[in-house]
């Protein structure tokens, strides 16, 4: 469990349960998925900013100001992306538009210790993972989206990146951002409906 302070947007209750059957079909395939993450609080989400530092009342109130009127904003899921090093992390990719990215941006900005890496917009699926579990990862995620070709000779190509299992094409609502404190466990909402 990260231990930074983050602001997080959550995604409505249809898009929630799809990222929720990821996570299963990651498990059904051996693979350990952020299912079983047990925290009361702990649901799908894209981390908007982090820091050590709690945020202020005044980046609150900024956060609340930008990302209010920007909800609900639809993401558009672009594929599956392994993030990190040694250890990796397989999730959603999302394209959010430039109105989110200055908002992310601003608030990265504004927040004393931020995490300045550039902002991949994605929901994670699995992380922790070591090369050899990523590859398994993305054939149980992928095994779904194969699309059969038929090819000049009746040769028969796989179409990779389309279709329910790489998520590609789907679209996923963002319906609120919320503040995750991770030293009293808790969350609390910051924009949009209820987080």
């Amino acid at each position: 469990m990260s231990r930074a302070h983050a602001l997080e947007l959550v995604l409505g209750a249809e898009d929630d349960a799809w990222v929720r059957a990821r996570w299963a079909a990651l498990e059904d395939a051996g693979i350990a998925s952020l299912a079983r993450h047990r925290g009361a609080t702990h649901r799908p989400h894209l981390t908007v900013a982090s820091s050590p530092r709690p945020p202020e009342q005044q980046l609150l109130a900024l956060a609340a100001g930008q990302w209010g009127p920007l909800l609900p904003l639809q993401l558009d899921v672009t594929g599956l992306v392994l993030l990190g090093g040694r250890r990796l992390t397989i999730a959603d990719l999302v394209s959010a538009p430039l109105s989110a990215r200055r908002a992310q941006a601003e608030l990265t900005w504004q927040w004393e210790g931020a995490d300045e890496r550039p902002w991949v917009p994605h929901v994670s699926l699995a992380t922790r993972l070591t090369t050899e579990s990523a590859g398994m990862a993305l054939a149980a995620l992928s095994a779904g989206s194969r699309e059969h070709e038929e090819c000049p000779g009746g040769r028969e190509d796989w179409v990779w990146g389309r279709g329910a299992g790489s998520g590609a094409g789907r679209s996923l609502t963002v319906e609120a951002l919320r503040r995750w404190d991770p030293e009293a466990e808790t969350v609390s909402s910051v924009a949009g409906v209820a987080a």
